[in-house]
């Protein structure tokens, strides 16, 4: 358990190194709740990645997401979301993000399939409705609309896929000293750093009161449709009571450590960079230099409507796609250098 210096708030970071001393927890068999709750939640595992300053995933977070905002071709997409598969193997949370890919899965299936429904557009239709409807016209099924969705689909796996990884391998501490350390505004990045802690603290009381009716004999995948959603009120009502009682308990916490008062702040420890931090910056930054320059000269650029175009890639192409995989994907490489000693 970890406890915020601003504001009292305790929180798990699962089985690994834990902040308060150097002991490490036994790695015990991970239930698929408890896999699920640490899917969304710090964890460290005592790699390289996680001794990484604070300043580099975020920047990593950024260059991957603009990559896959910036990129249109279906090739490139799929070269942007596999970079992020190094990154997770190297933090050896593997398991974890895969865990979370999968409910992304499925995910992007309802994406390809309401594009599907709302656009009739493209040339080459697989099927066609004859019964015309007031707001989508006439149902049709196009290779084009089915292009598009996956494209999307894939764009929105890159877009989680980092920020998962942003979840399991920054600490939210760290990442709130690095945001201050930019002169970013204290209170929002306070209230951010609380949204984030909120997500898996709520899922692991949804977990523990789910748990405790159940032993009392409460099923909750039994019986009709109205007697399983009566149900679930044994388990809404407590865990609204709960996140009220928590937020009174960070309230009194904040004040009780004089939140708000007009005084200049000190940290128990400052955020630093490294040599292998400042290497991992840089080659993150060649990764948005040359995703931006990709942008402006139309490189990775694809059509889907009104008829799909060539998926080929010539040489230059590719030659960018892998140098783009490889300075996305080096950050993994930037763990396993040393530390060294500190530049700040």
């Amino acid at each position: 358990m970890v406890w915020c210096g601003d504001c009292g708030w305790r929180t798990s970071v699962g089985s690994g190194y834990d902040r308060l001393g150097p002991f490490r927890n036994p790695v015990l068999p991970v239930s698929r709740e408890r896999l699920m709750q640490n899917s969304f939640s710090f964890e460290d595992t005592g790699s390289g990645i996680h001794r990484l300053s604070a300043f580099v995933i975020p920047a990593w977070v950024v260059t991957v997401m603009t990559a896959s905002l910036v990129l249109q071709h279906p090739v490139f997409l799929a070269g942007v979301f596999l970079s992020s598969i190094p990154l997770a193997v190297a933090a050896r949370v593997l398991r974890r993000w895969a865990h979370s890919m999968k409910y992304m899965g499925l995910m992007c299936v309802a994406i390809i399939i309401i594009n599907v429904i709302v656009s009739n557009q493209g040339a080459h239709v697989l099927w066609q409705s004859a019964v015309h409807l007031p707001l989508f016209g006439t149902p049709r099924v196009t290779v084009e609309a089915l292009a598009f969705g996956a494209a999307m689909a894939v764009r929105l796996s890159c877009i989680i896929s980092v920020f998962t990884l942003l979840n399991l391998c920054v600490h939210p501490d760290e990442l709130m000293r690095a945001a201050i350390k930019l002169r970013l505004p204290y209170r929002s990045v306070l209230i951010t750093s609380l949204s984030t802690r909120y997500i898996p603290v709520l899922m692991e009381d949804a977990r523990t009161i789910s748990d405790v009716q159940r032993s009392r004999g409460l099923d909750f995948s039994r019986g009709s449709l109205v007697e399983r959603i009566r149900n679930r009120g044994a388990l809404i009502l407590p865990l609204l009571s709960n996140s009220l009682d928590r937020a009174a308990q960070v309230a009194e916490a904040m004040e009780s450590r004089a939140y708000g008062a007009d005084v200049k702040r000190t940290f128990y420890r400052d955020a630093q960079l490294a040599l292998r931090d400042y290497l991992a910056l840089l080659l993150v930054g060649c990764g948005m230099v040359l995703t931006i320059v990709m942008g402006i000269s139309g490189v990775g650029s694809y059509q889907y409507y009104p008829a799909l175009g060539e998926l080929s890639l010539g040489a230059q192409d590719v030659g960018l796609l892998l140098l783009l995989v490889v300075l996305l994907s080096s950050v993994s490489l930037a763990g396993v250098i040393p530390r060294g000693g500190s530049l700040d």
